[in-house]
């Protein structure tokens, strides 16, 4: 018997179409094995398919608790903000959930989703943890504001597989769990030398398993965001911008990433003295915004989606 669910692609942490990250969202009310969920994931092809399931007896509409998991095409995932928010704007602005606040039951422990009056969605996630990265016989400009540790044998060469060598690093910073790392590089990169940035995805993946790195960011503090071109559409600059590839987890760059927004948010709000940071993720072509508030060891982002794709997706049931 084959029945069909409501499902979704969404463009998250844009205003318009064609831009932000895409995220597929599948509205089935009940728990699918794991290998039916990666294959949906697979089938749509997007960098994450959200699958949010009702707790309790209420439906899409009414329930103001889901759990929900996140596949890319080849793996389940721990963390996923754009799809996290490309799900609340799937439940408040698609299906017209009546609650204002919405709780998912996560593998990251509960997030919480709020709509506030613009339409748009605030989410809350936890802030991960920072460490800085010492590379030996040379200074560490975090010491003193970071913990550190000594860099892994095999992590120079994995940062010369993503940062050309004339691009100058500041910094490198660890969150252990999450699995990323954050490399500052010089804060007077252009966005046309930030987008112009090629990895060699064949030895990133020859060179490590993913034991240790799963995500990599590429991140600045622009010192005259005008002139580089970090500003936004109304001439708002930008606190931070960055760049980041996943191809541990199958995704070798990615336009939008909430969570990565969890270590890179943190680190810049001690860097910039500020709580509340506008930033800016440079996908070539696309491009993504996010508004980042640190409050009590959370990090709030909050951002706009564009559904771009309104069907169903037919499940055979035996």
């Amino acid at each position: 018997m084959t029945k069909n669910y409501p499902s979704f692609i969404i463009d998250a942490f844009t205003t318009k179409s064609f831009a932000g990250n895409p995220a597929a969202v599948c509205l089935i009310p009940q728990i699918l094995k794991d290998e039916e969920y990666l294959k949906i994931a697979a089938e749509f092809n997007l960098s994450e398919t959200a699958f949010p399931i009702p707790i309790g007896a209420s439906d899409f509409k009414h329930s103001s608790q889901f759990s929900l998991r996140w596949f890319t095409p080849k793996t389940e995932v721990p963390l996923c903000g754009h799809a996290t928010l490309a799900t609340s704007h799937a439940l408040f602005n698609e299906i017209g959930n009546v609650n204002n606040e919405i709780k998912f039951d996560t593998l990251s422990g509960v997030l919480i989703a709020k709509r506030d009056e613009s339409g748009n969605v605030e989410m809350n996630f936890p802030e991960y943890d920072l460490t800085s990265i010492k590379f030996n016989e040379t200074a560490n400009p975090l010491h003193g504001i970071l913990s550190e540790f000594e860099a892994p044998s095999f992590l120079l060469n994995i940062i010369k597989c993503v940062v050309p060598a004339e691009m100058s690093i500041e910094s490198v910073v660890y969150s252990s769990q999450s699995k990323k790392l954050i490399v500052v590089v010089d804060p007077e990169t252009t966005k046309f030398e930030l987008e112009s940035v090629k990895i060699d995805v064949p030895k990133m993946l020859e060179l490590h398993d993913g034991s240790f790195v799963r995500g990599f960011a590429i991140t600045l503090h622009p010192s005259n965001p005008v002139a580089q071109g970090f500003i936004d559409s109304s001439n708002e600059p930008y606190d931070y911008v960055c760049r980041y590839f996943a191809p541990w987890v199958g995704i070798d760059e990615d336009p939008a990433t909430g969570s990565a927004q969890c270590v890179m948010g943190p680190f810049w709000s001690i860097m910039l003295a500020k709580h509340e940071l506008y930033a800016f993720q440079a996908f070539p072509s696309r491009g993504a915004q996010f508004r980042v508030r640190l409050r009590d060891d959370r990090v709030v982002l909050n951002g706009p989606s564009v559904t771009i794709l309104r069907g169903e997706i037919a499940l055979h049931h035996t």
